[in-house]
């Protein structure tokens, strides 16, 4: 007798051998028992979950002597010829190969008469939405009145590629990926019948890489037997689906724990030395983080992580050595590299950089402790009485005419004219970063000065974008409202652009500045503080 494959060996004929798609055989279960037999069927669903297998099942259960019947007998004369495929009244049309007008008009010819011999005919059309347009035209009315002794059952991955009209007309099932576990149960019971030794590692491994797919999995399987023969060990399934040893995986990750650089590198040049593509060592990487990341934040990871007992130990430990905000932060700094991994011609140069960062997280300061000792740097500040010091006054002059303000403006603010003069520019921008902060942002980016009691001046540097974007019309008369309503009088607005021999002469000046800020002892303070170095000084303060 011809070998035949594990996935046609262990195909299921009966409803309760479907693995994965309860939802989907309890229903039409039902509707057998209970006589609500639809005329069109479609199944929808990635490839290798059962649509096709489940559609003779179907078939059979309609057909069947003793039915139709909640689950098929499997050895009338009809269960057997479907099961074959040769049974006359059953007909299964690849949509791939057929896809023309003809093809339907001939279907439509043949579904006037009676079935042969069995209760029902039934058409079953796999890769439906390969179908022509014209094709699906001319089968809209036979799908929608079809003689009481026909069935359609349509099978697809792509159902967005089917016609609304098409699916409007159907009993739509949508299955769905196959759990890694059950996929590994079953290939358990597969690999007993075969006399085939595999260990539950190995089963999830093969689960993991079929995606949902039980076909997939049964030809993987296949293949790793034709390989190793009766003994499949983890390492020679590592070896023949190309994918790196999971636990110099977890000794990699041991070290970063550890805070152990060496280590981490060590392991690294391990992968690189065994050929292990790269980026499959980083995707492998970045699926212990997600599933160490779901030990530590989620209390049942049974539907969460699929990994054998053994392995879920291990995380769990890696778990209680790593706090969820480092682990988190080593998860973003990992993912967001992939750009970098995958285009870079040097991806081995990225992933230690990486590697290094995720070693040294925990010696770096989180955000809300920066954040804190900001908070109390400004406290300092604020407090601070050294007048001398030209830019803390100008921060504090800045922040207490804000303040002013909002007090000022609680309790009715009064006309321009009662104001201090040094004041008058401050409050004004606070004014305007309350009404309309998008003007706020440019006149930010210049000097406001008031001439006189009825000039404002904003002035910008020669060049500068902000001058065009200040003269715009929509944006000139809101700011003219703007000061109306703050200045409660007519006041002329004055835009102009610093030339450049203004700007020469501002350099000594700008230099002095610079020079007082490097001496000041709150920036010195900050600097210490947080190990850090001065980049730049701006003083266009």
């Amino acid at each position: 007798m011809a070998y035949k494959v594990i996935a046609r060996k262990f195909r299921p004929q009966t409803f309760k051998e479907v693995i994965g798609q309860k939802h989907v055989t309890q229903t039409l279960k039902n509707a057998i028992r209970d006589g609500r037999i639809g005329h069109a069927f479609l199944f929808t669903g990635e490839r290798g979950v059962g649509k096709t297998s489940v559609a003779r099942i179907l078939a059979k259960a309609l057909n069947c002597h003793s039915g139709p019947a909640v689950e098929p007998c499997g050895t009338c004369v009809s269960c057997i010829e479907i099961t074959e495929g040769i049974s006359i009244d059953v007909h299964e049309i690849d949509g791939a190969s057929n896809t023309g007008v003809d093809d339907i008009r001939v279907l439509r010819e043949n579904v006037r008469y009676m079935p042969s011999r069995e209760r029902y005919k039934i058409y079953i059309i796999d890769e439906v939405h390969m179908l022509s347009t014209s094709a699906f035209n001319a089968l809209l009315k036979t799908l929608e009145e079809p003689p009481e002794h026909v069935i359609f059952i349509f099978a697809t991955t792509e159902p967005h590629k089917l016609p609304d009209t098409i699916i409007s007309r159907c009993l739509r099932f949508d299955f769905k990926r196959i759990p890694a576990k059950e996929i590994a149960e079953h290939l358990e019971n597969i690999a007993r019948n075969e006399n085939v030794s595999i260990s539950r590692q190995g089963l999830l491994l093969i689960a993991r890489e079929s995606d949902g797919s039980m076909r997939d999995a049964q030809t993987i399987l296949e293949r790793a037997i034709s390989y190793c023969g009766g003994e499949v060990g983890d390492s020679d399934l590592e070896e023949l689906l190309g994918h790196i040893d999971r636990q110099l995986i977890y000794r990699i990750m041991e070290a970063v724990l550890s805070e152990d650089a060496q280590g981490c590198m060590d392991g690294l040049a391990e992968v690189y030395e065994f050929g292990v593509d790269l980026k499959q060592f980083y995707y492998g990487f970045l699926e212990l983080l997600r599933d160490l990341m779901m030990v530590e934040a989620v209390n049942d990871t049974s539907k969460l992580v699929d990994l054998a007992d053994e392995d879920l130990k291990k995380l769990k430990n890696f778990s209680t050595r790593i706090s969820l905000d480092d682990l988190r932060r080593c998860f973003r700094l990992w993912f967001s590299s992939e750009g970098e991994i995958v285009r870079s011609a040097f991806p081995e140069i990225v992933l230690e950089v990486c590697l290094l960062e995720m070693v040294y997280i925990k010696r770096s300061i989180p955000l809300d402790e920066i954040l804190s000792r900001i908070d109390g740097l400004r406290k300092q500040i604020e407090g601070s009485n050294d007048a001398s010091v030209s830019i803390t006054q100008s921060f504090q002059a800045r922040e207490e005419n804000r303040e002013d303000f909002k007090r000022e403006k609680k309790a009715d603010r009064v006309p321009y004219a009662g104001k201090a003069a040094q004041n008058d520019e401050g409050a004004f921008l606070a004014f305007v970063s309350e009404k309309h902060p998008s003007i706020a942002s440019i006149l930010e980016q210049g000097n406001i000065e008031m001439c006189g009691d009825s000039v404002l001046r904003i002035e910008f540097p020669a060049g500068s974008f902000f001058v065009d974007k200040i003269k715009e019309v929509e944006t000139e008369k809101k700011l003219r409202k703007i000061c109306d309503e703050f200045f409660q009088k007519e006041v002329k607005i004055s835009i102009v652009a610093t030339n450049e021999e203004k700007n020469l002469n501002d350099r000594d000046e700008k230099e002095l500045v610079k020079k007082k800020a490097l001496e000041n002892p709150i920036i010195q303070k900050v600097v210490k503080t947080f190990n850090g170095k001065i980049v730049d000084i701006s003083t266009d303060v």
